[in-house]
């Protein structure tokens, strides 16, 4: 069943949940993902910067997160039809390793934008987006706009829906301990993409947070608003002049708590870049190419880095990230920068 532009999220309201942009090209890679994985699809989000409209260009990949019934009848079917060039064996394994794995999808389109996708089964997606995740990776995602762009019938929908539903009712618990004394709603909404992109590492500038927050900013207002609304109804939250306040102001431990959290999921997602060596196929090539559009490098890779990437490639991509922060703050690049 394809829900592409249906806006079948109106049967379960969540705000932030919205129709697929009306675009040929997304809708025809949807339907050619979810056939190439075979029967084994549940149900595929939208998310990323197609979905948000924060600058995509016609080189930016579509994300997708796709729900699997299972991994190795999944990849069974990827590899068969020739979309993945590694065992199924190999890549089922690493998909219980720190999930989701992450791939690259080649929709067939000439001249268009490739796509990549976020493959992980109904149990490690509900585990992933609830109370004790262990760490962000999937609800930083999920706490700003997505679209339902496919799915395989009502009860997908539902595990969908509940899962995300249970996400966002999360968000007062991770946002709180950074957010002190009265606050209004469109500094809790920028706190929690501030403090969501804690957990990442990302080859961009950190002045990104600000573009992607202006790009959605009544979104993340609204979804801000329906977490704040469940907090006051739990009695966590009190509403105020102006805004609301925390019913019982988040102490130091709270706050180191949720700091080594976000440090865990940065660590985390450093340990997965290793993963994807393997599950992301042309993974060079995509990340050099997202750092020139991002942060305005040129980077160079030479024949030696791409043979030896874990060797030769990661010093580089250190340097890179530390020269897109001195970009940020104005600093001049150092020796031996990004270009080099």
């Amino acid at each position: 069943m394809t829900v592409y532009g249906t806006g079948s999220a109106q049967s379960f309201p969540l705000q932030g949940l919205v129709q697929a942009p009306e675009d040929e090209g997304l809708q025809q890679a949807v339907e050619a993902l979810a056939a190439a994985g075979g029967e084994s699809v549940a149900a595929i989000l939208l998310y990323g910067s197609h979905v948000q409209n924060s600058s995509p260009d016609r080189f930016s990949a579509y994300d997708f997160l796709l729900i699997a019934d299972s991994y190795r009848s999944f990849f069974r079917s990827l590899v068969a039809g020739g979309h993945h060039g590694k065992p199924v064996w190999v890549l089922t394994a690493l998909s219980h390793i720190l999930p989701p794995n992450i791939i690259s999808f080649d929709p067939g389109q000439v001249d268009g934008p490739g796509a990549k996708a976020a493959v992980i089964t109904p149990r490690h997606f509900r585990r992933a987006l609830g109370p004790h995740s262990l760490d962000h990776f999937l609800k930083g995602r999920v706490v700003q706009k997505l679209a339902l762009v496919w799915s395989r019938g009502p009860e997908e929908e539902k595990v969908v829906y509940s899962a995300l539903r249970e996400a966002r009712d999360g968000i007062v618990r991770w946002v709180r301990p950074f957010l002190r004394g009265d606050f209004d709603l469109e500094r809790f909404a920028e706190t929690l993409l501030r403090v969501s992109y804690r957990g990442e590492i990302r080859p961009e500038s950190p002045g990104r947070v600000d573009q992607v927050f202006q790009s959605q900013r009544e979104i993340l207002m609204a979804i801000g608003e329906e977490s704040l609304e469940a907090a006051v109804e739990r009695g966590e939250a009190l509403r105020v002049p102006g805004g609301y306040r925390w019913a019982k102001a988040p102490g130091k431990t709270s706050r180191m708590v949720y700091s080594l959290y976000f440090s865990l999921s940065k660590a985390r997602a450093f340990f997965r870049w290793f993963k994807y060596i393997v599950t992301f196929e042309a993974w060079v090539e995509y990340i050099t190419r997202k750092i020139e559009r991002r942060a305005g490098f040129v980077v160079e890779v030479t024949e030696r880095e791409r043979r030896w990437p874990l060797i030769f490639l990661w010093p580089k991509m250190f340097r890179v990230l530390a020269a897109v922060k001195r970009a940020d703050e104005g600093l001049p690049p150092n020796d031996g920068g990004a270009s080099a």
